[in-house]
């Protein structure tokens, strides 16, 4: 208990036995009334004392037991550092004794070290040494090595050389303790070299003599080399010549199926357009007209080959309604602007157009030979004009229509159905040959010569009157064929 309240116990003892004695001391004798209201005011005095001794009993408590409380938590937080101070005296004597320990291996080690550079400083005097040793002793190698060098400035600059290399392995022997036998080795390899080198020189003396011999040989033997390369010269061309003839043999005799020609056909086909402008219903108009074409050669030109009908002009075009008439040759980005085009003597309603071989190399592709043997098989694959069908065709020689072979009206194809030749379509013999053009439904012209019956100039140059000129002759010329022809 503190000392506030035993004070205040001592004050509320006194207190009370004062009020009881001076209560009992007032007090009158006579009446019972007075006592009794003596007692109960005595009685709640006491009360009331009692009642705030209680409260201030109460209120020393509570403020005992909150000091009480703050001292407890005090004296944790202080128990809590000391224990921390003691952990961080713990490490810090740990760390002590670590460096302790770090020190004295710090100082064996230098210690050590110290013995070792002593070591070491007493081996490089001994290199010292020894390095002065060696490099007298290579002056005395490098005297003996001049003393016997003086045959050629070539085997100097040899031993200028040898030197240098004898001068960086000095260098080395300051880090080797066995650099003077190298350093002897070296020289008695110089002295050995400096022996080959002579027998080199005589060996090559003795070479220059058999290599005369040998070019002498030599030059015999080419002599009759390049009469040998005369004669298998002539073999080659001759035998090249065979080839030729025994591929266009082959390319004869070998069949082709139908499928493969059209895929022949579809890398190889060039677009052509025509564009005229024509008079019809008392106006001119810009008409335009495409077909799918190939290149062909007779094996010295090239042209493209169309038929009439599928330009904007044909045999019966009144010539005074066209004013305009060009030609366009495409394929796979490369374009031709065609100059001329040839009606062909064989029928005038074939067109061919010529070009050069730097125009067709432009285009691209390949140009299709006239078929050497037309007759070879009995079939033929037909192409339309468009280039969107294909399939097998028989056909026949007709006595009365040379030149032309007669198609069938229909023939089936696997891929397409029953379909009619019609004018105008590409006809290719199963060798993979051109061998004509269908001149209309039933009759192919043979084209196996490009002999022009008349031509007539395409676009700038173009010229009505040369245009009725030519369709008047080739009018003519059409009509001295046979009925089926026409």
């Amino acid at each position: 208990m503190n000392k506030t309240l035993l004070l205040i116990l001592c004050d509320f003892l006194l207190l009370t036995i004062l009020s009881m004695w001076k209560m009992e001391k007032e007090a009158p004798a006579s009446s019972e009334v007075a006592a009794d209201a003596a007692d109960d005011s005595s009685v709640s005095a006491m009360a009331m004392m009692e009642q705030d001794l209680l409260d201030t009993l109460k209120y020393s408590l509570e403020e005992e037991a909150g000091q009480s409380q703050q001292l407890t938590e005090d004296l944790a937080a202080k128990a809590a550092e000391l224990e921390r101070q003691q952990a961080e005296l713990e490490a810090r004597e740990s760390r002590i004794q670590n460096l302790e320990g770090n020190l004295t291996e710090a100082q064996l080690r230098e210690q050590a070290l110290a013995a070792e550079r002593a070591e070491l400083q007493s081996q490089v005097q001994d290199t010292q040494a020894e390095v002065s040793q060696i490099s007298e002793q290579l002056a005395d190698a490098e005297a003996k090595a001049l003393q016997g060098q003086a045959q050629s400035r070539l085997l100097q600059e040899e031993l200028d050389r040898k030197l240098e290399e004898i001068e960086r392995k000095e260098q080395a022997l300051a880090e080797a303790t066995a650099a003077a036998a190298a350093a002897q080795r070296q020289a008695q390899e110089l002295d050995v070299k400096v022996r080959l080198v002579e027998q080199e020189k005589e060996f090559l003396q003795t070479s220059v003599v058999t290599l005369e011999n040998a070019v002498v040989a030599e030059r015999a033997e080419r002599e009759r080399l390049q009469e040998q390369a005369g004669v298998l010269a002539q073999g080659v061309s001759e035998l090249a010549a065979s080839s030729q003839d025994l591929r266009e043999e082959l390319r004869s005799n070998f069949e082709i199926n139908e499928n493969q020609l059209f895929s022949d056909f579809e890398n190889n086909q060039i677009a052509a357009t025509f564009q005229a402008t024509k008079y019809s219903r008392n106006r001119f108009l810009d008409t335009n007209t495409s077909s799918a074409t190939i290149l062909v050669s007779d094996g010295t030109d090239i042209f493209a080959l169309l038929h009439l009908e599928n330009s904007p002009i044909g045999l019966r075009t009144n010539p005074a309604t066209v004013r305009d008439l060009s030609l366009d040759l495409r394929r796979q980005g490369g374009r031709l602007a065609a100059s001329e085009m040839r009606f062909l003597a064989l029928d005038p309603r074939i067109v061919a157009v010529p070009l050069s071989p730097e125009e067709a190399a432009g285009l691209g592709g390949k140009p299709y030979l006239t078929a050497l043997e037309p007759f070879k098989f009995p079939e033929a694959v037909l192409v339309n004009r468009d280039g969107n069908y294909y399939g097998e065709v028989d056909f026949k020689l007709d006595a009365d229509t040379p030149g032309f072979v007669k198609m069938q009206s229909k023939f089936f194809s696997a891929l397409f159905g029953e379909f009619s030749p019609s004018t105008g379509d590409l006809v290719f013999s199963k060798t993979g040959e051109l061998l004509g053009v269908m001149v209309n439904k039933r009759y192919c012209a043979l084209v196996n010569s490009f002999l022009p019956a008349a031509s007539l100039k395409l676009g700038p140059q173009f010229d009505q009157v040369a245009l009725r000129t030519t369709l008047r002759s080739l009018n003519n010329t059409l009509d001295t064929f046979p009925d089926p022809l026409r």
